[in-house]
């Protein structure tokens, strides 16, 4: 007589080479998400569908009322208006077509580059190509530049046989009308329309000015947002302004001041306990941000250990990048000992 069948224990159960639950699981979380994603871009489909072919087949019926008159006659007048449904249909698509040039223009803007199109306000004027030019920082939009550009002047030079010629205008070239280029950067600009805007027949490149004037723009707002932040930092530890004045050193910084392009800032270090004796340096940025020169001076005199320290021990070539400036108000402090 053969024994009855041993049941497998839980140990043998677990080893057995049967389906991961976790895994299964997953992939049905991951199939779920998959259907969902499908069904929404279904839904809009049709609903997109449904709003083209409501228009396109809306019929032009108009609803004809008559008014009765008080002896019970019917007024001659009739009152006519257009189907509602239509009305509605045709101001969703208008709102959609609105959203949609609005989500465009933002992408735009995004970028950073717009160009429209302006009428020239002046008398006889024509129509002028606009260039806006949007530069960020921390997430945050500064202070557009606009670039209005005319058609290139092509009229020939008066002649004995023709003292007033006709005036004509380029189709292909252009050159720069107004600006709102800050007056710094206008050699800059110059430069760069006398290289990539020349006269006709030669070929302007007007998408390499623009990207290159944009590159300027950004460059110097992000070093005038990373002085700033110093300036900041410079204006909390004032002793009018610190929290606890009696933790101050004898020897602080007083000042710190940037030139409009954020290309050169003066440090001022002022020693309360030597009757105001003072310090001072100038910073040299490169347009990356980078250190290009630094000199501090007391007594007429150059105090170089200082300046090594301001400059910081940066690998070769790191101290020419915009993260220099980063550490720049530490540095100031801790050259204060030398």
């Amino acid at each position: 007589m053969s024994s009855p069948p041993v049941p497998a224990s839980p140990s043998d159960a677990g080893s057995s080479d049967g389906p991961d639950v976790e895994e299964l699981q997953k992939q049905i979380r991951e199939l779920t998400k998959i259907r969902n994603e499908r069904q929404a871009e279904l839904l809009s489909l049709r609903s997109t569908h449904t709003l083209k072919h409501a228009l396109d087949t809306a019929s032009s019926q108009t609803i004809k009322t008559s008014v009765p008159n008080p002896d019970g006659s019917e007024d001659p007048l009739q009152i006519e208006d257009t189907n509602l449904n239509t009305i509605l249909l045709k101001q969703a698509a208008d709102l959609t077509a609105d959203k949609e040039a609005w989500d465009q223009e933002a992408l735009y803007r995004m970028a950073g580059l717009t160009s429209f199109e302006v009428q020239d306000p002046a008398p006889n004027g024509g129509k002028l190509q606009g260039i806006r030019i949007e530069v960020m920082a921390d997430g945050k939009f500064g202070t557009p530049y606009y670039i209005f550009l005319k058609p290139y002047d092509t009229t020939p030079k008066p002649t004995p046989s023709e003292p007033f010629p006709e005036k004509t205008s380029s189709s292909t070239h252009v050159t720069i009308h107004r600006h709102t280029i800050p007056s710094y950067f206008l050699g800059s600009l110059n430069s760069l329309a006398e290289k990539l805007l020349p006269a006709p027949p030669r070929l302007q490149n007007l998408d390499r000015l623009v990207r290159d004037m944009r590159r300027i723009l950004i460059l110097h707002y992000l070093r005038a947002d990373h002085l700033a932040q110093v300036k900041a930092k410079v204006t909390e530890n004032l002793p009018q302004n610190h929290p606890t004045p009696s933790e101050i050193p004898p020897i602080y910084i007083s000042e710190f001041t940037v030139d409009p392009e954020a290309r050169l800032a003066e440090v001022e270090w002022l020693d309360s306990q030597s009757f105001g004796v003072k310090r001072l340096g100038w910073i040299a940025l490169n347009e990356e941000g980078g250190a290009e020169g630094i000199i501090v001076k007391q007594d007429g005199k150059r105090v170089l250990p200082m300046e090594l320290k301001i400059k910081g021990n940066w690998v070769r070539g790191e101290a020419d990048k915009m993260s220099w400036i980063d550490g720049l108000f530490d540095r100031l402090e801790w050259a204060i000992d030398t």
